[in-house]
């Protein structure tokens, strides 16, 4: 009888353990955006133009990645009607550069406009420093995306705009599981790295399961993969 009695809760408790894990799958599978390649970019080689935003967008989120990475990202939303839309930038500890470029584009393109949107700044710690080993990588990764979850939770845009470099990942990751979750329908749109010519960069790579589009620069990644958007420099 006892033994029977173990087996019966062992079963239960192995269904109430499984049906759980079997619908976050199937929801991963639905959402997952390299289980289902768009017609668009079957039937249009080289994709859609960067500058035709989702319809509908109101909110954006725009990732500095300091150095080079902010310099493209500057380069590149200058291209982009954002001044009716509101505006989060988000940008690593101790990153000042990035922090007043961004100020300086809202006090001098985007001033106009301030009356109809709103404009946030966020900080989160970077994953990865200059320099550091990939292994002490993954423990500053892992707190970047604490943090981060954190300070992301109230903030969930329409679009996502990445380009780099490693501390993009949490947050492209964080959103995604919003997403899982059904917390939020962010669109994640990732633009990989004028530099990398002939293969993806670690983020890039990383990203690319979970990005809505993907971006490359270079035909030679065009070629590569079949989910990679590309219409020439975009800087």
């Amino acid at each position: 009888m006892v033994l029977v009695n173990l087996e019966t809760y062992f079963c239960t408790l192995v269904v109430l353990i499984s049906i759980p894990i079997l619908v976050l799958l199937l929801r991963i599978i639905h959402t997952l955006p390299s289980l289902h390649l768009p017609p668009s970019i079957r039937t249009q080689p080289h994709g859609k133009p960067l500058s035709q935003l989702p319809d509908g967008s109101r909110r954006i989120a725009i990732f500095l990645g300091s150095g080079g990475h902010t310099g493209e990202m500057i380069k590149m939303i200058s291209k982009l009607s954002l001044a009716r839309l509101d505006r989060t930038w988000i940008i690593s500890n101790g990153d000042s550069s990035s922090l007043q470029q961004a100020k300086f584009i809202e006090s001098q393109v985007y001033r106009a406009h301030q009356g109809g949107t709103n404009v946030m700044y966020k900080r989160i710690p970077r994953a990865r420093n200059v320099g550091q080993s990939y292994f002490k990588s993954v423990f500053t990764t892992v707190y970047s995306f604490a943090v981060s979850s954190i300070t992301l939770l109230f903030n969930r845009p329409d679009i996502l705009l990445l380009n780099g470099p490693g501390t993009c990942v949490p947050i492209a990751y964080i959103y995604f599981v919003y997403k899982v979750l059904g917390l939020s329908s962010t669109r994640i749109i990732y633009i990989e790295s004028l530099a990398r010519v002939d293969k993806l960069s670690l983020s890039g790579r990383l990203i690319l399961p979970i990005a809505d589009r993907f971006i490359v620069q270079w035909d030679q990644l065009y070629q590569q993969y079949n989910r990679a958007e590309y219409y020439g420099i975009l800087i």
